[in-house]
This record gives C-alpha cells, sequence and structure tokens, in this order.
C-alpha cells in the first residue's frame, strides 16, 4: 500500500489539503461541516504486537486530559468503527489503525474521515473550541 498516495488523492476528492514528510508519514487537513477543519496525521510503523507493517491515522483532541472522564470515554470509543481514544504524552488522540497489507483506499478513506469527524467532535464537546 502506498499511504501517502492514497491520502494525496482523497485530499484532492475531499478539497483538503496534503502535506508529505516523507514516503512513511503525511497530514492531512480534513474539510468538515460548519467551515471547520481537522488535521489527521497519517504514518506507516511496524507494529509491536505483529512485526508487520501497519497504517496509523492519528488527530489531537485536547492538549490535556485534566478535567476529562476519560471512563467515560472508554465507555463511547466501544461504538467506533476504526477509532478509539488514546492518551499520549498529557494529550487526547483518536486513533485508528489497521494492516497496511490488508487495507483497501476505501478502507483508509474511512478510517480518514471517521478520525477526523470524531476529534473535531470531542475536541469541541471537550474545550468548546476548534484547536488542531
Amino acid at each position: 500500500m502506498n499511504l501517502t498516495a492514497i491520502i494525496n488523492k482523497y485530499a484532492d476528492q475531499i478539497g483538503g489539503t496534503f502535506t508529505e514528510y516523507d514516503e512513511h508519514k503525511c497530514i492531512i487537513v480534513v474539510p468538515l461541516r460548519d467551515n471547520r477543519f481537522q488535521t489527521v496525521l497519517a504514518l506507516t510503523e511496524k507494529s509491536k504486537v505483529s512485526g508487520r507493517t501497519r497504517a496509523v491515522f492519528v488527530s489531537k483532541v485536547s492538549d490535556s486530559v485534566n478535567e476529562i472522564d476519560t471512563a467515560e470515554l472508554l465507555k463511547v470509543h466501544a461504538n467506533f468503527d476504526y477509532s478509539k481514544f488514546v492518551i499520549e504524552d498529557g494529550n487526547l488522540k483518536v486513533v485508528a489503525s489497521c494492516l497496511a497489507e490488508a487495507a483497501s483506499e476505501e478502507e483508509v478513506k474511512f478510517m480518514v474521515q471517521e478520525v477526523a469527524q470524531l476529534a473535531d467532535q470531542y475536541e469541541y464537546k471537550l474545550t468548546g473550541k476548534d484547536i488542531h
């Protein structure tokens, strides 16, 4: 799978912005409703579980988890199709991942869209702002 090529093509299709860092990492800015946007980092990396290459899609929700009911977030993310909440370096993020070789182009697009929409939704719900 050429992840950056898929993301670049998708950015063109949706009127988003694409930035490539290298062959394994890129960013797409996804346009959403009400003139809102959400940045999603897409990358490939070696899985720590299987050792296989996986595609990962990440978007930041909040710079802090203070005053956030993280137990509630664990409950709601059970309803997501691909995504989950992750706390990394004190930041709350929405992350989706899959084995790179098994994902279709349509699944990649769906994961990018889901990560962007959920991160935006919870960013607004938790902070009242459009930051990321």
